[in-house]
């Protein structure tokens, strides 16, 4: 199952220019994610993480429906 997300862009051009894009992201993927201290959510994969704009609550509700 795939879920759609607000990334937040914080490296590089994309972050002056457009600092939100649209991801989907596999749930079967996802290792574990946890509310930042600015209320968004961060989404650690196996290898990497992604600072999306939804709540902790919304990105949990995604997942478990």
């Amino acid at each position: 199952m795939f879920i759609e997300l607000t990334e937040i862009v914080a490296e590089g051009i994309g972050r002056l220019s457009n600092p939100e894009r649209k991801i989907v992201v596999n749930v079967n993927k996802i290792q574990t994610f946890y509310a930042d201290s600015t209320e968004r959510t961060v989404i650690e994969l196996r290898r990497s993480s992604i600072r999306v704009k939804e709540t902790y609550d919304e990105v949990k509700e995604l997942i478990q429906s």
